[in-house]
């Protein structure tokens, strides 16, 4: 009877610490995320990558947390370790395009540094030829280390001739 006992106590101790699934961990950290508790969704998903590093979650999760550190608490260096670790670890994922284009974008218009976001935007196009972004990392790269309002005053001239209506021939 006590062998019983103490066996019903053993298995409901092991399911009771038995850990939260990837998706749960993920859901939680999307979650705190929508709750503006950036800290708690960052660790939610940083247990989510130590916990499951092979889950189709994980590839997310680390997209998720460079995000944060990009968008809501303007840490750039983490953004960009997150999304290098990212591309790196997972370069297929459907998400890694847009981290390793994220890359550049952080060190041209984020930290200022132009020599970095060269070689960002180069590896991109490098890794994924085909991507939608490739124009706009062409783009980037025509124009690092312009002034944006040059940039808008030459776009607005390109477009200005682009709707002028064609001069008609004499005969």
């Amino acid at each position: 009877m006590k062998f019983i006992l103490f066996t019903l106590i053993l298995m409901f101790a092991l399911i009771g610490c038995s850990k939260p699934s990837a998706e749960e961990m993920f859901n939680k950290g999307v979650e705190a995320q929508k709750a503006e508790q950036y800290d708690a969704a960052i660790d939610s998903y940083r247990e989510l990558i130590r916990a499951y590093p092979d889950s189709t979650r994980t590839p997310e999760a680390y997209y998720a947390m460079a995000t944060i550190y990009q968008n809501y608490k303007h840490s750039y260096h983490l953004a960009i370790h997150k999304f290098r670790q990212l591309v790196n670890k997972y370069p297929d994922h459907a998400t890694s395009p847009s981290a390793s284009f994220l890359i550049g974008f952080i060190y041209n218009n984020d930290l200022k540094n132009i020599d970095s976001a060269r070689i960002a935007y180069e590896d991109f196009i490098k890794r994924y030829p085909t991507n939608q972004l490739v124009a706009s990392a062409q783009f980037e790269l025509s124009n690092l280390g312009k002034d944006p309002a040059e940039i808008l005053k030459v776009q607005a001239q390109v477009a200005q001739e682009e709707t002028k209506p064609a001069k008609k021939k004499k005969k």
